[in-house]
Parts: structure tokens; C-alpha cells; sequence
């Protein structure tokens, strides 16, 4: 389980800089996707901590602020909070804000306050107001799994165009999951948003909590993502989990977590952060028996294929593609070969090799 800081700043550990790294990838995408058609933007960070680590790295607040300068001339405003219950941290943030150059659109907002409290009393204000709120990324990070409940969760991402991205302490979770304490069980009802999280026991545990959460995030998020994140001994510390109503979005973060793990397993462990990945699996292979067990013995478009593999798998599209010139190859078996007309929909030739969106594809039985 990861250790709860005592002092107001502290090291960067290699999976903090692997998730910051994940955040600074998305949010690039985000704030330039969201600013071409929103005039105005929010970005909330719960938990956010003192914004500098004891090497001088950036957290996450700076990293936000950052990368938002990026579309500051494109938008009329994007509107920043960061709460945290830890006063101290939050007063060497501001220290931090006070040495930055903040452009004149930014709204920042500090609050030493509980994240759960922040957000509440912001959409209550909306609601009561009848205000819509702009499009909102909320990063939620906290050292536990006290002060990050799932009704709210799910409150926010009912909300047109927000989403979350949220550290999931899956070991902190199994650890306390059968303590007594009432007050503890309240914690895992929240987080939950069920009491369902009591009646799962062994084996698996730590990989049924995590369905479990998963499953309550579908219910408010069409697509949902996870990844792994383990120390230096291999161990799993934490999940982090995105959730959002966007399929463009939900592409964009992949993409972020391909870009940290090209293996594709999602995970990242301390033990590979001074290394380089010299050999990656043939992700093909891998996606391969996925797509012929979903479109076996039928005809589709290559567009049939990649929006199913694009919302329901951790591949993207150069992967799809990789996939299916393998399985066209002349080196597969002819029984086990992917057939491609040589002529797509709008009657135009297809070249060889390529695999554009309205290409007709009849995969093997």
C-alpha cells in the first residue's frame, strides 16, 4: 500500500511521474478537442496537493495549467480548482500559483476544503440556478478511498461533456474491505456506491473489487478504462480509472496510455521505468482472435471493425490494421484467410495492402 506523505512536500515516485505523464498526454488533447466548439472549460483537482514535488517536478495542478496555455487564446475562459484538505499543502501551492505566469482567462480557484464538500457545492449551486456547466475534467487522486463517493462520481458524469479520472487505492480497498469499524464500511459503501463490494471474497478479490467498480462507473460512463499502476517490487499500489461519455475521448485516452505502455498491458511498474522496451508483443496477434470471434463467417466494413475495436477494446487503429494485413497475408492458411473485395462501397479500387473505412472485409467461419 502506498504511504500517506507527513511532510508538505515530497518525492516523486516513478508511478506518480508514469500517472502525470498519462494526464499531461490526455489534457493536450482534451483542452485542443473541447476549445474548438466551448468557449469556456473547467478543470478540477481533488486531492491536488502542493503542486511541487521535492525534485522540482510540476504536480498535477501545475501540469494542468501548463498545458491549458496551449488554447488560452481560443477560448473566453477555463475556470481551475484545486482542493485539498491539507492546509499546509494547499498554502505552498498558492506560493507555487504566485510564481507562475497565469494568462488573464485562467479563473483559479484554491480551496483547503474536502473534494466531496468542493464539488457538491458547486453542482448544487448550478442546479439551483438553473446554469448548465461547461465541459469539466475532474481529476480525483487521493491517498485512500475515504472522500471519493461514487454517487458523485456518478452525479458528475451525467453531466454533458464531463469526465473523470480517478485513483482507484484497489489495494488500500482489499486491505480494509472486512475491517469492523462502521466508519470504514461507510468509506467502502461510498466508494462503491453498493454494499455489494461485502460479499465478494476469495479467490481474485483485488480483481472482483475492480470489476465491480468498473461495472458502477458503466452505469453513468459509456466507456470506461483502467490501468494498472505497481511499485518496484511488481506490485499492483493503485488503479486508475477514466471515465466518459465520449468516444473521441475515450480514444485520446488510450492513445495517452499506449504512449506510457506500448506493451499494451496497461500497467506500469517502477521496475521498467530506467528501462527500454526493446521487443514488444505482436499486439496483432493479440487483437487477431478478439475481432474473428466478433465478426466470424461475416461480411462487414473495415468501419464495422474499427468501431467496435475503438469502444471495446484496449487496441487502437493502427493495431486493427496490423491485424488485418496479417490475416490477408498469402502466408496464412486460404481457410483461415481474411478476404477483402477488391472494389469498397463507393466502387472505387482498393490498393493493396491498405485498409481505408469503406473497404469490404468476409472474415473466416
Amino acid at each position: 500500500m502506498m504511504a500517506v506523505p507527513t511532510e508538505t512536500i515530497w518525492d516523486l515516485e516513478p508511478h506518480t511521474g508514469a500517472k502525470h505523464a498519462l494526464l499531461r498526454f490526455y489534457l493536450e488533447r482534451w483542452f485542443r478537442i473541447l476549445a474548438t466548439a466551448n468557449r469556456k472549460l473547467n478543470y478540477i483537482d481533488g486531492f491536488c496537493g502542493p503542486g511541487r514535488y521535492k525534485g522540482g517536478e510540476p504536480g498535477s495542478p501545475l501540469v494542468a495549467l501548463d498545458v491549458a496555455r496551449g488554447v488560452a487564446n481560443r477560448v473566453d475562459r477555463i475556470s481551475f480548482l484545486f482542493t485539498d484538505e491539507d492546509k499546509a499543502r494547499i498554502e505552498h501551492l498558492k506560493s507555487e500559483l504566485a510564481a507562475t505566469n497565469i494568462p488573464g482567462n485562467f479563473h483559479v480557484v484554491t480551496k483547503n476544503e474536502e473534494f466531496a464538500q468542493s464539488l457538491t457545492n458547486i453542482l448544487n449551486k448550478l442546479e439551483d440556478s438553473g446554469e448548465r456547466l461547461a465541459p469539466t475534467f475532474v481529476f480525483i487522486d487521493p491517498f485512500g478511498f475515504a472522500g471519493v463517493p461514487y454517487q458523485l462520481v456518478k452525479r458528475i458524469l451525467q453531466k454533458p461533456k464531463c469526465e473523470t479520472f480517478i485513483t482507484f487505492m484497489i489495494n488500500s480497498v482489499n486491505r480494509f474491505l472486512t475491517h469492523p469499524e462502521e466508519n470504514l464500511r461507510q468509506h467502502m459503501c461510498d466508494i462503491f456506491g453498493t454494499t455489494e463490494c461485502f460479499q465478494i471474497g476469495e479467490p481474485n478479490r483485488m480483481d472482483r473489487l475492480r470489476d465491480l467498480y468498473q461495472s458502477q462507473l458503466q452505469k453513468a460512463a459509456e466507456f470506461v478504462r483502467y490501468f494498472e499502476m505497481r511499485n518496484n517490487q511488481g506490485s499492483l499500489v493503485y488503479l486508475l480509472f477514466f471515465a466518459t461519455n465520449n468516444r473521441l475521448d475515450h480514444i485520446k485516452m488510450k492513445e495517452a496510455m499506449w504512449s506510457v505502455d506500448p506493451q499494451g498491458d496497461f500497467k506500469f511498474s517502477d521496475r521498467t521505468s530506467a528501462q527500454t522496451v526493446l521487443f514488444e508483443p505482436d499486439q496483432a496477434e493479440l487483437l487477431w482472435p478478439i475481432i474473428h470471434q466478433q465478426f466470424k463467417a461475416q461480411t462487414v466494413t473495415v468501419r464495422d471493425v474499427l468501431r467496435f475495436v475503438e469502444d471495446n477494446t484496449p487496441f487502437l487503429n493502427k493495431h486493427m490494421k496490423a491485424a488485418l494485413l496479417e490475416n490477408e497475408s498469402i502466408f496464412t492458411p486460404e481457410v483461415d484467410r481474411l478476404k477483402v473485395a477488391p472494389v469498397k462501397i463507393d466502387g472505387s479500387k482498393r490498393i493493396k495492402k491498405t485498409f481505408p473505412d469503406d473497404a469490404v472485409i468476409t472474415f473466416p467461419a
